[in-house]
């Protein structure tokens, strides 16, 4: 979160020279109108993938596809001298300068840009359980019992078939996750924890998993 916020910090800091002195890269230009296109046809692949519950495998392959996009269209507003390349960059990048410089005095835009990063984070812990399935962790928020327990299988080589299991445990700060029992049925997990809620440490934590395969 912090390495994503200050890369958009940079962007827009760029964004904002290239405004003021004006300057003119038709190169350039071309180059991030290219990029912003296409890493945004590529989150719109990812979020259809996600409506049905597929993931691109790695760790940060999604994190890396929202970045681009956003940081190459910061840019693009601040290069192009086009209209309407203007306008739809602005769409994206004046809100996210709003936020930017309200942040520091209030702590709802703070808020707001988390919720913007959140989908391009990466899983916070993950575990692998077999050659198949693995057990990943998720921000799913700012709220105190916000990370989530996911698990993916292995599909078509290059995509995660994952299945959210919610997060009514509700331990903060996992570490590790150790895996009891994976079956057609019910899953069942010892969950390492910082310690900071009443949960023992580990927490067993089980569910039913009927008709998810």
């Amino acid at each position: 979160m912090t390495t994503f916020l200050v890369l958009i910090i940079i962007a827009l800091v760029i964004n904002l020279f290239l405004i003021i002195k004006k300057v003119n890269f038709p190169k350039l230009e071309k180059i991030m109108r290219k990029i912003s296109f296409y890493s945004l046809v590529g989150i719109v692949i990812c979020i259809i993938l996600l409506l049905f519950d597929f993931r691109l495998k790695g760790k940060y392959t999604i994190p890396t596809i929202g970045l681009v996009f956003l940081i190459s269209t910061i840019l693009l507003y601040g290069l192009t001298k086009n209209s309407l390349y203007k306008n739809l960059s602005g769409i994206l990048t004046i809100p996210i300068f709003i936020l930017g410089i309200l942040s520091p005095i209030m702590e709802g835009p703070i808020a707001i840009l988390y919720l913007i990063a959140m989908p391009f984070q990466p899983s916070l812990v993950k575990s692998k359980i077999n050659e198949n399935y693995s057990v990943e962790i998720r921000d799913d928020g700012i709220l105190p019992c916000s990370e989530s327990l996911v698990i993916t299988e292995s599909t078509f080589l290059i995509f995660d078939k994952q299945r959210n299991l919610g997060n009514n445990f509700c331990v903060t700060g996992i570490i590790k996750i150790e895996t009891l029992v994976l079956d057609k049925n019910k899953v069942e997990f010892l969950i390492y924890h910082d310690g900071q809620t009443k949960r023992e440490n580990p927490y067993k934590y089980e569910a039913e998993i009927k008709n998810v395969w």
